[in-house]
């Protein structure tokens, strides 16, 4: 069985044990995850590839396929050679170019619903992984928000998921039109109070540790939980596993 994605919830007890809740975020139409800088954003992001990776890709129901837009160039650079990675993008023309194709898969995919005369799309989850949502933003914001804003509104029947991260949480980067959208949140420490209700609806994010931990919203509720920690090498260790057989197929093609 993989590892569901999971957050350790913290209860005093009298004996000093810990319960373990399991959110399979893999499975929400959209998730936000905002901090500020050094808050575990990164960690966060890692933590729901990793899971990913103990799928299969291909399109196939239960796969699992990635468009990485990485504006710093660093973040997501490592899983760039993955097979479930169709496209990734670290400069302003490469990442207006995956925001399309999302678009056009999103819509190929509504079409093929149609054909099918089905609801919901039968094939594999396709994750739009936005490394730092306000660098991107900045290429080209006219041109993003419309596209950003389209994929959220259609992407969950057709299996298009967003996970976005951000570290300014401000309506002039995170439009109300995109952030309504995104019904689960993960809040990690934010700079201030103001930032806090700009995540969440309200305070509490400032008084965070600086590390380690961050409320996970969702309709029903926020909670606060402890951040699952992927071990470098192991998350390195996965990552080259599924590399090789990249590496392995193209040699028998």
């Amino acid at each position: 069985m993989p590892p569901l994605f999971s957050f350790r919830k913290k209860y005093t007890t009298p004996t000093g044990e810990y319960y373990t809740l399991y959110a399979d975020m893999l499975k929400q139409p959209h998730l936000l995850v905002a901090g500020a800088t050094g808050s575990g954003k990164s960690v966060v992001i890692n933590a729901l590839i990793y899971t990913a990776l103990y799928s299969p890709c291909g399109a196939g129901d239960g796969a699992k396929e990635f468009i990485l837009i990485d504006p710093k160039r660093v973040e997501l650079i490592d899983y760039k050679h993955l097979p479930h990675t169709i496209a990734y993008a670290s400069e302003p023309d490469q990442m207006r170019k995956a925001l399309d194709h999302a678009l056009q898969i999103t819509e190929n995919r509504y079409k093929a619903m149609q054909r099918q005369r089905v609801k919901k799309y039968t094939g594999s989850d396709l994750y739009l992984i936005i490394d730092e949502f306000a660098d991107l933003m900045t290429t080209d914001k006219r041109y993003i928000m419309p596209k950003v804003q389209r994929l959220a509104q259609i992407g969950r029947a057709a299996k298009v998921h967003i996970i976005l991260a951000t570290q300014t949480p401000i309506a002039k980067v995170l439009p109300t039109e995109i952030k309504c959208n995104f019904d689960c949140r993960v809040a990690l420490r934010t700079r201030s109070a103001q930032d806090s209700r700009n995540i969440l609806g309200v305070k509490g994010c400032e008084a965070l540790p600086r590390y380690g931990y961050a409320y996970y919203m969702t309709p029903e509720k926020n909670a606060l939980h402890e951040i699952p920690m992927i071990e470098a090498d192991e998350l390195r260790q996965r990552v080259n596993h599924w590399t090789s057989q990249t590496k392995h197929r193209k040699r028998l093609a």
